[in-house]
């Protein structure tokens, strides 16, 4: 999955394959599959490429040849001890951090520790305060904490993110190392990616959502709401007969699932909810709208 940010998309209207439904945003990030949008009042919607107009499609294509395999702008994320960690979230992973001494020297999942990024060593002793209890001020005492284990392994699992790095290597970054409202950006999707299990295509999705919601905090702190999937059912809509309709779908209470706006054609709002729900048997009704006609 070829993942990007777009760095300086300007908001402009995005239509569908049928032209009877647009959407105004700027694109945050795209895939080969999704393109995630900002709407005016900051919503985050995520668009299958292939509902969208085959203009919309060329222009992402065109915003990808500008950018080739670039992840976006640099992030910088302050942690709960003031560390400044730049670099760029690129999805969920659970990884085990394995420290282990070998012949004088601190070895991290078999890197050299002292050939790692700095900001990685400053995170190595926070992970092992973490689990063990001990205190670990630096890489100094990290070391004589390492020489205790008399060249005994020692793994801690780590539930978090993959982040870039400097290097561009990817290293994992515990939620506990993240301040409590970056952690409540993250976790509807961590949970989402838990639940996939064996779903490795669910998995990707996930992580490339968790990358378009990282870029978009990183824009834009004040607000950073959940990304809603859009889907577009609009086949049967003859203009004139039926209205659209924007119906936003939820998970029941402890399902985690991702919000969903619904699109769908309907005479009333009545039959709008019943459409949508015929088609997402699992979500509960919330708000709707309907969408004004394009001329």
């Amino acid at each position: 999955m070829v993942v990007a940010s777009a760095t300086n998309a300007a908001a402009k209207d995005w239509s569908d394959s049928t032209g009877h439904y647009s959407i105004t945003g700027e694109m945050i990030a795209f895939s080969d599959s999704t393109v995630v949008l900002k709407k005016a009042n900051s919503d985050l919607v995520a668009v299958p490429l292939e509902k969208l107009s085959k203009q919309d499609q060329e222009y992402v294509d065109t915003e990808a040849s500008k950018l080739g395999q670039s992840t976006g702008s640099t992030q910088v994320w302050t942690l709960k001890s003031g560390l400044k960690m730049p670099g760029r979230i690129v999805g969920f992973d659970k990884h085990p951090v394995v420290i282990q001494r070998r012949l004088g020297r601190v070895y991290v999942n078999n890197r050299r520790f002292d050939k790692m990024p700095g900001v990685y060593r400053a995170i190595i002793p926070k992970i092992v305060e973490h689990f063990t209890g001990e205190e670990i001020a630096g890489e100094k005492e990290l070391e004589q904490w390492a020489k205790k284990l008399k060249g005994e392994p020692r793994t801690f699992e780590c539930a978090g993110v993959m982040i870039e790095l400097e290097d561009g290597d990817l290293y994992c970054a515990p939620f506990f190392l993240f301040t409590d409202k970056v952690v409540s950006v993250l976790k509807p999707g961590w949970e989402r990616w838990l639940a996939a299990k064996e779903d490795y295509e669910a998995k990707e999705q996930e992580s490339f959502l968790a990358h378009a919601q990282a870029e978009a905090y990183q824009r834009q702190q004040m607000r950073a709401g959940q990304i809603q999937q859009l889907q577009l059912n609009l086949q049967a809509y003859d203009a004139g007969v039926f209205d659209l309709w924007e119906v936003t779908m939820e998970p029941p209470p402890g399902v985690y699932g991702m919000t969903l706006s619904v699109v769908v054609p309907a005479r009333n709002n009545i039959q709008a909810a019943q459409i949508a729900k015929h088609q997402n048997p699992n979500y509960v009704v919330g708000p709707m709208r309907v969408v004004p006609r394009r001329n």
